[in-house]
């Protein structure tokens, strides 16, 4: 009787350290060296319990984020200005050359540092191979934002900087969703910040290897390109007005022609800058530029890419673009 409750001890306890081992490397898995910081892994849940949003004011808007933030969120330090922007606070009147970026969660740069943000990246690049000008870059991105929400962003904090060009960062694979058509934020609520640090990764992990999640294609409809031109055109209204220039940042990592050619001809047909980011990743490996694989944001790496594409065509057209 006591050799088999020894083996039923040894058999429970060789189990729970497979598990505690097993639990372990899943976490450096997908955390790297964040996997033993308490703080980074607990920062690496969704927005909606992140502890980084406040309801906004405006009915343009269901959420913003909170201002002067020091936290962290996907493991990455997480700072924001008085405006609520994850970026530097900026004088109004400053004498540079400035470039506004709207966006989502890939503008914002979900799941890397401020100095990996191709925002930040952009600005470094401008003025090391620029000694002309002084280049000033700010962020407007705010993760889950659409095209309209950058409409108003541009309207209401954008304009006061008198930006001498501004950036539409276009995430392909959701940037031609129509707010309250194809997705609703009636029922988004903000909860309470979640303790993610106990989440079970090796579960997590499981699932994943053992059933991959095949990818759909993003497939654009008709309604989805009026839309979006709806859209590109009221940005052209609005900065004409304001006489500043417009460009089109196309961002994905999966390279896909035919939304490419959509995106490019609507940009044209209301005079806006076009840059293509996706092309570089055409064939490459996809997990390289992610996150993680919980978390497919593009990563420092292709932060990286997207940042010399966009500054490569800001310095090529800066003649026309600036003056």
């Amino acid at each position: 009787m006591r050799q088999l409750k020894f083996k039923i001890f040894a058999l429970v306890l060789g189990l729970f350290l497979s598990v505690f081992l097993g639990e372990i490397i899943a976490r450096i898995y997908f955390f790297g060296g964040a996997a033993f910081s308490y703080s980074r892994t607990n920062s690496f849940g969704i927005l909606d319990n992140s502890g980084l949003l406040k309801y906004s004011d405006a009915d343009e808007l269901k959420y913003e984020l909170l201002p002067n933030l020091d936290t962290k969120y996907k493991l990455a330090d997480f700072h924001t200005n008085a405006e609520g922007f994850r970026d530097r606070n900026h004088e109004m009147n400053s004498k540079t050359t400035k470039i506004a970026i709207l966006g989502d969660s890939f503008t914002m740069g979900t799941g890397v540092s401020q100095d990996e943000m191709y925002v930040t990246q952009t600005e470094k690049i401008l003025n090391e191979q620029d000694s002309n000008t002084t280049y000033e870059v700010f962020n407007f991105g705010v993760s889950g934002y659409a095209l309209t929400n950058y409409r108003f962003i541009l309207e209401r904090n954008v304009l006061r900087y008198h930006p001498n060009l501004v950036v539409i960062g276009f995430c392909a694979s959701n940037d031609h969703y129509k707010p309250g058509k194809d997705f609703s934020l009636d029922d988004f609520t903000i909860k309470p910040k979640k303790n993610v640090f106990w989440d079970w990764y090796l579960k997590k992990m499981l699932s994943i290897k053992l059933k991959p999640k095949e990818l759909s294609p993003v497939v654009y409809e008709t309604k989805h390109i009026q839309h979006i031109d709806e859209q590109f055109q009221n940005f052209k209204n609005i900065l004409t007005k304001n006489n500043s220039e417009g460009i089109i940042f196309y961002m994905d990592l999966v390279y896909d022609p035919v939304r490419v050619e959509h995106i490019q001809a609507l940009a044209k047909k209301n005079k806006l800058g076009f840059v293509d980011a996706s092309g570089f990743f055409r064939d490459k490996n996809l997990f390289q530029y992610i996150v993680n694989e919980l978390d497919p944001h593009p990563n420092g790496k292709a932060n990286q890419i997207f940042a010399e594409k966009l500054s490569s065509y800001i310095l090529a057209n800066r003649n026309h673009i600036f003056n």
